[in-house]
């Protein structure tokens, strides 16, 4: 593994200095191919949290034991592709809590794998998504050409759209966004050129990119 050193601001740095740091991340990736396996962020030169990236020959039992003996809060994520989506799994572990892990998926389109479209917590008994607890993000761009989350959704119990807020008459200032329920979400859709029929329940994916 190579590793490289951090600061908070994701800045490369020297060990020396990194451990003269309160803070600081450091990162492994693999030699060969140069893809991120794991962050370790460590305060006073202690771990106290884990990001772990798990390809798909790992065995996830054996990660866990491999992370368990190094801190007892770690992430661990997988990441598959859909169509012209990709899909992390992420299962958040906190030891000191409970032994189960909160698991979450979240929706990145292939050619913007920063900005998510989607997120949704799983409940841990039943293993099926909450819908009240998914967040959905349309994007655009401001005048600065800086891409934004512009409307951002939020759902009921079953599933409906609860809120839709709309940004973009003006991104930086809350008093003139705008706020659309289920019943009006015709009125948001004609506002916009692109379909976002995707955004009107808490599916994880766009019907076409569904999994066979």
């Amino acid at each position: 593994m190579k590793k490289v050193y951090k600061n908070i601001f994701g800045e490369v740095i020297s060990k020396a200095k990194a451990e003269k740091l309160d803070d600081y991340h450091l990162y492994y990736y693999e030699k060969e191919s140069e893809v991120l396996k794991e962050i370790e962020f460590l305060a006073e030169d202690e771990i106290y949290s884990i990001n772990y990236y798990m390809s798909p020959d790992e065995e996830e039992a054996q990660i866990v034991n491999y992370l368990k003996e190094k801190s007892d809060l770690f992430d661990i994520e997988q990441r598959e592709s859909a169509g012209d989506f990709i899909i992390a799994t992420n299962k958040m572990y906190s030891l000191a809590v409970d032994e189960n892990p909160l698991v979450s998926k979240t929706v990145f389109y292939h050619n913007d794998p920063e900005n998510f479209i989607c997120s949704q917590i799983f409940d841990n008994e039943t293993l099926q998504p909450v819908p009240e607890r998914t967040t959905k993000c349309w994007y655009a761009s401001d005048e600065n050409g800086e891409k934004y989350a512009a409307i951002e959704f939020s759902y009921q119990e079953d599933g409906k759209l609860e809120l839709a807020i709309d940004k973009t008459p003006n991104p930086d200032n809350d008093e003139e966004w705008e706020h659309y329920e289920y019943a009006t979400f015709k009125n948001l859709q004609n506002r916009i050129d692109a379909d976002i029929s995707y955004y009107k329940t808490a599916a994880l994916l766009p019907k076409m990119a569904e999994k066979e």
